[in-house]
């Protein structure tokens, strides 16, 4: 890891989305706090949540457009310094009385149209930031470290601001987190284009028909202008090279179901920690706080490693570990056994987004980096609320143990199925077109992609 910190870009990198990330943190329980206080309603809580999350899976595809066509470190500058300006907006609607909720809820929605620049753009920027491609997997250690502290200790010390300050003026260090983000940024070099980075790289051919495809599937909306078919036509290449790869598709459905996997665990723990623990919002703060502390753990001891096991066997343990490791929740209302259920659950999981974000960095070339990551989140990001959604329709049926008994043993068998199918992950994966010759080759006008 001192290698990444001897870089000077990495560092600023670092600190930019730190100090973002937990700005957030106070930011977005400082504004369901003034809320719940303004209206006492919980669908009014829940829909700022919806507010910020709906925009944002909505324009994220437009995003990676953006990202793989203008410089990626200058959309997220712009980013957070808008975000900024729209909290400290907020900052001052708060301040005034009478003012209505509809124009916090607009305010709310911009911001989360603006977030996909930063949320997917960091990722796209990383592999140009780290050189040396094989310290990739530890610069993804380090970020998901950084984001479990936040986790972990930003809503704790949010509560104490917001009780000494106020959650208006909390706001305010969500606004100054944006800014500095922005600051930090803009101490990193400029990206001198792509061909400095090592890289996965398409040639020219294979990049032409890969986008000639989608712009033929977007003819359709010729009525619509030069502009908007070039805009559909290059959110339809993210998915045509996800579809076009096997074992890529694999991974992103895989994880889909991972992140089912996490859904019942939202909707479960509340009831399980005041109906089975019978300790109320105590054990939920307990369980949770194990979770993260499990999660951290895991991810800066993973990061302090060298690992030589196979990408693919080790996504697939982690999935079917998350099913051992939090089938005791069904078996036991013990609060101890559960939290220390939920720490291991945490340990377990957390490397599973180092390794997956790593692979994808690695082998999806830079030009279609943005539009591909945007399109796999359109469907990995759909896989939590559907796994919130079952376990809404099992708990009435089988209670809230029962639950998490069959997700459990669901996750396991899942696990069984990703090692079946992701095993083979690390190595070169032949195209249909390169399994038929070369005759096929020049017959579809594509080349292989370069290892």
């Amino acid at each position: 890891m001192k290698e990444l910190w001897r870089q000077s870009s990495f560092r600023w990198y670092w600190v930019g989305l730190f100090l973002s990330g937990l700005g957030n943190q106070f930011g977005w329980l400082a504004l369901t706090w003034f809320v719940m206080n303004k209206t006492g309603s919980s669908a009014a809580m829940g829909g700022v949540v919806l507010a910020y999350n709906i925009p944002a899976v909505l324009a994220g595809l437009v995003a990676g457009v953006l990202l793989d066509r203008f410089d990626r470190r200058q959309l997220i500058m712009l980013d957070n310094v808008l975000r900024g300006l729209i909290f400290f907006t907020l900052v001052l609607l708060l301040q005034m009385e009478g003012t209505p909720l509809w124009l916090v809820y607009v305010l709310i929605v911009i911001a989360g149209m603006l977030s996909p620049l930063s949320s997917a753009g960091a990722q796209t920027l990383l592999p140009r930031l780290v050189t040396d491609k094989s310290l990739l997997v530890k610069a993804n250690g380090l970020m998901e470290s950084q984001w479990q502290i936040n986790y972990l200790f930003g809503p704790a010390a949010a509560g104490v601001l917001i009780a000494w300050i106020g959650a208006a003026n909390v706001l305010i260090v969500d606004a100054i987190g944006f800014f500095l983000c922005a600051f930090c940024f803009s101490r990193l070099k400029p990206a001198s284009g792509v061909d400095s980075f090592s890289v996965e790289r398409m040639d020219e051919k294979e990049a032409e028909e890969i986008q000639g495809k989608a712009a033929e599937s977007s003819g359709s909306v010729v009525a619509f202008g030069p502009f908007l078919r070039s805009l559909i036509a290059d959110i339809r290449t993210g998915y045509c090279y996800l579809l076009g790869r096997r074992r890529l598709l694999w991974l992103v459905l895989f994880t889909f179901f991972f992140n089912m996997a996490y859904g019942p665990v939202e909707v479960g723990l509340p009831l399980y920690a005041n109906n089975d623990l019978e300790g109320g919002a105590v054990s939920l703060g307990l369980l949770w706080s194990a979770l993260a502390a499990g999660a951290l753990l895991g991810s800066i001891l993973f990061s302090a490693v060298t690992w030589k096991l196979p990408t693919g066997v080790t996504l697939a343990a982690i999935i079917g570990l998350w099913g051992i490791t939090t089938l005791p929740l069904a078996l036991f209302t013990r609060v101890e056994v559960a939290m220390l259920a939920m720490a291991l659950a945490g340990l377990s999981f957390s490397p599973y987004n180092i390794l997956y974000r790593s692979h994808l960095q690695k082998h999806v070339p830079e030009e279609l980096l943005g539009r591909v990551l945007t399109s796999v989140r359109t469907i990995t990001g759909t896989g939590m609320p559907a796994g919130a959604a079952a376990a809404g329709w099992l708990i009435p049926v089988c209670g809230v143990q029962g639950m998490f008994g069959a997700a459990s043993v669901v996750c396991v068998v899942t696990g069984l199925l990703a090692y079946v199918a992701l095993r083979r992950l690390d190595e070169p994966e032949l195209l249909p077109v390169q399994q038929g010759g070369e005759e096929a080759l020049h017959a579809m006008g594509q080349h292989r992609v370069e290892q």
